[in-house]
């Protein structure tokens, strides 16, 4: 009997531990021993396997075993073992991954009737799949769907995988290579910014109505400038004129973006190009520009979307009149937005306060409505008419025994086990696996068992997975809630504040790390949290520690409370520094600073820190409800330098 048929005969047991913070586990003698094991069975130390497996035979994790070593020898494996380990653990992410690579191996061995096989059973084949796929059916006798694989695998505008080639180099030698697509991917590689494959294309362009083409794509791609003064460059006899005159404006923003908005204006006149093709460009071109905030910028917008077609566009217009505090304008230009859009709390809160400003009569429905939702803009107004804050908080309403039922489902125990042993990656598949044949109300309780283990991250997913916005407890968990007391009082900032901040940063997982290399629970940068601890006299002898709750909401509160004092006080502009660094915020401040307070957020030119700033906001509002504070969103003297307290 082989070991991976010996492995599969071992039964999972369930084993369901208390609570624990996986990352301050200590591993216990099972799972040291089946970290090792695991690791014998990636080397291929057979001896070393059957004498860990002898230990662990009611360990949850042994499918991981089974997977690893018989990964190891797949070019060598007998289809029985492989189908054997499929049905075994179908249950499993491992079902899938043990797919993927069997078949990719059988397509390299050229076992083209059963990789085709297997091939077909693969929801989302990758590139070098999708080309065995294609070498499979010439195999097979099937040329024309051999060569339709060809033709759409070869119109990308990236280099493809190097299995693509064998099939490349038979389309190409039967003639089915012709110029439309050649033209086709030297559009997409010049779109994707690849011009060394532009023009390695370019070679297969033989017919001369072809060349004389795309010597236009390169005239406009190289001096894309001329189209502002000669857009007949480009004629709507043009063959993709329309693309062909995005590629240009698109390259053209790349150095001068107000040359590229003006020339964008005359090629759709020029080539008139529907409304709905000029959607995503002019809201993106024309939003870029927006947020430069320069003088004659709505003169130029108002040229690029005369008629208010484009609704992120028109925020940005709004925005811009938000700065001149232009309240006819901002009025006029909400009703100009499209209804998704215009029932919007965030427009709906800057009607209310254009109306106030313009002595227009804000009508009591109006008003209801506004504060009737869980977001920024209706806890401003709620605040300023002093009305209660609408939380909406809908717990749970399942038992024990509903938690119960999920937490005995093998993929939880598994789940279960891989989170106390810091394996997050495998047990998010294991989560992404088991809950895509969940009923919505078996997810949300799936998501309370994960809270249960100290998983907040996962239960936070879980909540927005299973549509439960109202569950409070469970999208706005509350641990370190001693650390947090302890850490505010030292520093003198709201605890509910340094919770929202966690909330917002990293939703409470704790080796959080981002692209940025901000690190821990309150994604504090490594520079950062040294000169933190080095001001403050905190013990910080290297950056592991930032993955310590202790450590890092002490680091946290301490940075918070410096930009607080840095900004006089005020949490608005400590929470924007908090995400952008306080370097920008000045910027914004130098430039803007003389605006209401809720018009300096609304145009924060950055859309992430925008929404940061509002949700740690909104969110300081849920944590005060849920930690037995009196809620509240503003300070009276951030409320005091509100456009809608300035109002008379």
């Amino acid at each position: 009997m082989s070991i991976s048929r010996a492995l599969m005969g071992l039964s999972v047991g369930f084993v369901l531990a208390m609570p624990v913070h996986s990352f301050a586990q200590v591993l216990n003698k099972q799972q040291q021993l089946f970290l090792d094991t695991l690791q014998a069975a990636e080397a291929g130390r057979k001896s070393d396997i059957y004498k860990g497996l002898e230990q662990l035979q009611n360990y949850p994790l042994t499918p991981y075993i089974t997977f690893a070593e018989l990964r190891g020898r797949l070019a060598h494996a007998r289809q029985d073992e492989v189908d054997h380990f499929l049905t075994t653990y179908a249950d499993s992410p491992l079902a899938g991954r043990m797919l993927f690579a069997y078949t990719t191996q059988l397509g390299l061995k050229k076992d083209w009737g059963r990789f085709q096989t297997y091939y077909n059973r693969i929801q989302r084949p990758n590139a070098q799949q999708q080309c065995l796929a294609g070498l499979a059916s010439l195999a097979l006798g099937d040329k024309d769907g051999a060569y339709q694989q060809a033709a759409q695998l070869w119109q990308v505008g990236t280099s493809q995988h190097d299995a693509c080639d064998p099939l490349f180099e038979r389309w190409i030698a039967s003639g089915g290579l012709q110029s439309n697509h050649a033209i086709e991917r030297l559009l997409l590689s010049l779109e994707s910014g690849n011009i060394r494959l532009a023009r390695y294309v370019e070679r297969f362009i033989k017919d001369e109505a072809s060349k004389q083409h795309v010597a236009t794509i390169w005239r406009v791609y190289d001096k894309p400038e001329q189209l502002r003064q000669n857009p007949g460059i480009i004629s709507k006899q043009t063959p993709q004129h329309r693309r062909l005159a995005m590629l240009a404006v698109n390259r053209l923003a790349s150095s001068d973006l107000e040359l590229a908005l003006n020339t964008w204006i005359g090629l759709v006149r020029h080539l008139e190009i529907p409304i709905p093709e000029q959607e995503a460009l002019a809201n993106r071109l024309g939003v870029r520009y927006a947020k430069r905030f320069l003088p004659g910028t709505e003169k130029l917008l108002s040229r690029v979307d005369p008629d208010f077609n484009f609704g992120e566009l028109t925020e940005w217009r709004i925005r811009l009149a938000l700065v001149d505090q232009a309240w006819p304008q901002v009025a006029s230009m909400i009703e100009k937005l499209p209804d998704e859009l215009k029932i919007n709390p965030r427009w709906q809160y800057w009607a209310h306060v254009s109306h106030k400003h313009l002595g227009i009569p804000y009508t009591q429905d109006a008003l209801e409505q506004l504060v009737n939702d869980r977001s920024f803009y209706s806890f401003i107004a709620a605040e300023h008419n002093n009305l209660p804050f609408e939380l909406k908080n809908s717990p749970a309403p399942f038992d024990a025994n509903a938690l119960n039922e999920i937490a005995q489902l093998p993929a939880f125990t598994r789940m279960h086990e891989l989170y106390r042993i810091n394996q997050i990656n495998n047990a998010r598949s294991e989560w992404n696996h088991a809950t895509a044949s969940l009923t919505q109300e078996q997810q949300h309780v799936a998501a309370h068992l994960v809270k249960s283990w100290g998983w907040y991250f996962q239960g936070i997913r879980g909540a927005i997975g299973s549509d439960q916005w109202d569950d409070l407890e469970l999208r706005f968990p509350t641990p370190y809630t001693e650390l947090f007391h302890q850490a505010s009082g030292k520093y003198s900032i709201e605890r509910a504040w340094a919770m929202a901040v966690t909330r917002q940063e990293s939703a409470f997982l704790e080796d959080a790390r981002s692209g940025a290399g901000a690190m821990g629970l309150m994604q504090l940068m490594p520079a950062t949290a040294r000169e933190v601890a080095k001001r403050n006299r905190i013990d910080l002898p290297d950056l592991s520690r930032l993955s310590q709750p202790a450590v890092n909401i002490e680091l946290g509160s301490a940075y918070l409370s410096q930009m607080q004092q840095r900004f006089n006080g005020n949490r608005v502009y400590a929470t924007a520094a908090y995400n952008a660094g306080p370097g920008r915020v000045q910027q914004w401040l130098n430039a803007r600073g003389h605006l209401p307070l809720d018009i300096w957020i609304e145009t924060i030119p950055f859309d992430e820190t925008r929404l940061y700033v509002q949700n740690v906001l909104s969110f300081g509002v849920i944590y005060d409800h849920l930690t037995g504070q009196s809620p509240s969103m503003m300070s009276q003297s951030e409320r005091q330098l509100l456009a809608l307290n300035s109002t008379h």
